[in-house]
């Protein structure tokens, strides 16, 4: 099975007979992987034919096969546009961190991201692809380990990167910060992604909001600075 970006013609798009950038090859395109997102996350990647994906897109087969070779480059594909919004976000990340944070809105800050690490990650799709990708981990063992890699890694290594920056100006104590990086995205969402994960439901919007400002706490309270912040038991695990 082929990695993503590993420049493999197999791998990715293919174009024959138009240009890549004709309007009529990416308004097809759009719709073979719209058409192969929905089967493969509703029917598994095993349960979809390509078939299926040109009559749901509304395009012929050779259509299909014009733009993908093959059903691997499709699913490929489906998950480089997942990993491409989780990319984004961590490059946000470190935007976020580097930029006007002070102890006055340190908190606010946090709630603030808190939040869209909370909704980032408990999205529907986003859950319908993970459940997907732990499925067919066996046939697509190096497509799972790119997904974990520049997705969910790399979110963590910015937050620990901004962790790391929050403690080098007193603003947070911190003396692991990936492990604080881990310790946070859990507290502002492993609740709500395990329910989301195993049981295939997305809590209400508020739910996932909600636990995600209940888990900003908790980490205050743990690596917090501030005098009104409490430090019980934070200064023999730093020491």
């Amino acid at each position: 099975m082929s990695t993503i970006g590993d420049g493999d013609a197999q791998s990715g798009p293919r174009f024959e007979g138009t240009r890549a950038d004709d309007p009529r090859v990416i308004r097809s395109r759009a719709a073979v992987v719209e058409a192969a997102r929905t089967l493969f996350l509703r029917q598994g990647y095993a349960g979809t034919t390509m078939e299926e994906i040109a009559a749901l897109a509304g395009v012929t087969k050779r259509t299909v096969y014009n733009n993908y070779t093959d059903k691997e480059a499709l699913f490929t594909q489906v998950v480089v546009e997942v990993i491409a919004y989780a990319e984004a976000f961590a490059r946000g990340l470190h935007e976020a961190f580097t930029v006007g944070i002070t102890a006055s809105n340190l908190r606010a800050t946090l709630d603030d991201l808190g939040r869209r690490l909370a909704l980032g990650i408990v999205r529907p799709e986003v859950v319908a692809l993970r459940r997907l990708l732990i499925g067919e981990a066996r046939a697509f063992p190096a497509l799972a380990r790119e997904y974990f890699d520049r997705a969910p890694d790399q979110v963590m290594e910015a937050l620990a990167s901004g962790f790391e920056h929050l403690g080098e100006v007193g603003l947070l104590r911190v003396a692991d910060a990936r492990r604080a990086a881990a310790q946070f995205a859990y507290l502002v969402a492993g609740e709500t992604l395990d329910r989301a994960m195993l049981i295939g439901t997305t809590p209400p919007r508020e739910v996932i909001i909600a636990c995600a400002r209940e888990g900003i706490e908790t980490f205050l309270a743990r690596y917090g600075a501030g005098e009104d912040t409490p430090r019980s038991g934070a200064d023999s695990v730093d020491s």
